[in-house]
């Protein structure tokens, strides 16, 4: 497990701040509940994958339903709003 991952985990599990992670270990843990384990970590870091992945996927559905609904293309999109 990496860095990413616990971090990813720790937020889906709803802590926020209050921990430091180094490499594949938490070395700093300020909160009154035991650390969770690295197996509930794990699992909570593929459900925030996982979240992250259909959000993404929402949000790309939306952006394409809109541009055919205005019958332009992406890049003209963003033409339009003065990107290159």
């Amino acid at each position: 497990m990496n860095t990413n991952k616990i971090g990813n985990g720790l937020f889906e599990l709803g802590f926020n701040s209050g921990w430091v992670v180094s490499g594949d270990e938490i070395v700093l843990w300020e909160h009154n509940v035991p650390k969770p384990s690295m197996t509930k970590i794990l699992e909570a870091s593929e459900i925030w994958d996982s979240k992250q992945i259909a959000s993404e996927t929402e949000a790309q559905a939306k952006r394409q339903a809109l541009l055919d609904k205005l019958g332009i293309t992406e890049d003209e999109a963003r033409l339009l709003l003065g990107g290159n």
